[in-house]
């Protein structure tokens, strides 16, 4: 197949309908009828010899071809979008563009209030998307446009990927507000002996293995106890708020999500943990110029939260 037989504006709506579901989303994303998107669908069906979706009830699912092509399409028209941004360069008052971008849920909270609004009080047209990465394929899915920037620890594709250190933050221990033991233990001298008598919760995305505190006791010879895992910050917090458990969690998290009333929080008697954030872009949206912009608000963004 000739590339001069296909309209690359067929392209666009492939990819549209594909991501939005549906040609009625499609079309007002597009700003075209849904009898102009169904025509485009039927040019590209001419085209590859086969339709790219199917008609299932009252809506539509892509074929095993259009999710075949679905992200070689996503990767060409990112780079063509970076290879005319580059040239035009990028103004945020007129731009119309949805910022992807890569974030760990514990990342949320103290990340997305500062940059949506000094991204949406950039530009009217403006806007975030924030969706969970998948760390193996970072380094794939910022080259083919899945992604603008993300947020991670350091990750193995960092020896490949262009980065920079953006955050350092620390943990602290979260307890209810009427823990016994923990009031207790503060009067009487707050260090990691008594944090060890007490039983916790262990937050990690993974299906097993230690987290960072627990690798740093272990460097010590000690552990903790350990009567929950779960996946997520937001879990922990609400365990901890209900039973006698506490749990351990970076501060921003905590200043950020936590009801003051509800919670004490102390700092964790373990010295030399670092948690650092990374901020990861494509190689090749070096030079353009709409994502360098998105990484100025990003840095904006994190200085205005400390």
């Amino acid at each position: 197949m000739h590339l001069s037989r296909i309209d690359l504006n067929l392209l666009v709506v492939f990819d549209t309908v594909f991501t939005a579901g549906s040609i009625t989303a499609a079309s007002r994303k597009l700003n075209l009828s849904q009898p102009a998107v169904s025509h485009a669908l039927a040019r590209l069906r001419d085209v590859f010899g086969e339709p790219l979706f199917e008609r299932q009830g009252r809506g539509i699912v892509p074929t095993p071809l259009a999710r075949s092509i679905a992200g070689p399409v996503r990767e060409a028209l990112g780079v063509m979008e970076r290879t005319f941004g580059q040239a035009a360069g990028f103004e945020p008052t007129t731009a119309e563009r949805h910022f992807r971008i890569g974030l760990r849920e514990a990342l949320e909270p103290g990340v997305l209030p500062a940059l949506s609004r000094v991204v949406c009080a950039a530009g009217p047209r403006l806007g975030v998307s924030s969706a969970r990465h998948d760390r193996p394929r970072l380094e794939t899915d910022l080259a083919a446009g899945e992604f603008d920037v993300a947020l991670d620890v350091l990750l193995p594709a960092a020896d490949r990927v262009p980065h920079e250190r953006v955050l350092t933050d620390r943990l602290v221990v979260i307890a209810r507000k009427d823990h016994p033991r923990l009031r207790r233990m503060r009067r009487s001298g707050w260090n990691l002996d008594a944090y060890l008598a007490l039983d916790h919760v262990q937050v990690s995305s993974r299906r097993r293995g230690a987290s960072l505190e627990d690798v740093a006791l272990q460097s010590l010879g000690q552990a903790r106890r350990i009567r929950l895992r779960c996946q997520s910050h937001a879990a922990a917090c609400g365990v901890a708020a209900s039973t006698d458990l506490v749990a351990t969690l970076p501060e921003t998290y905590a200043r950020h999500v936590l009801e003051r009333d509800m919670y004490q929080v102390v700092e964790l008697p373990l010295a030399g943990i670092r948690l650092e954030t990374y901020m990861y872009w494509p190689a090749n949206a070096e030079r353009d110029a709409a994502n360098r912009w998105l990484r100025d608000q990003v840095r904006t963004a994190l200085r205005s939260r400390r």
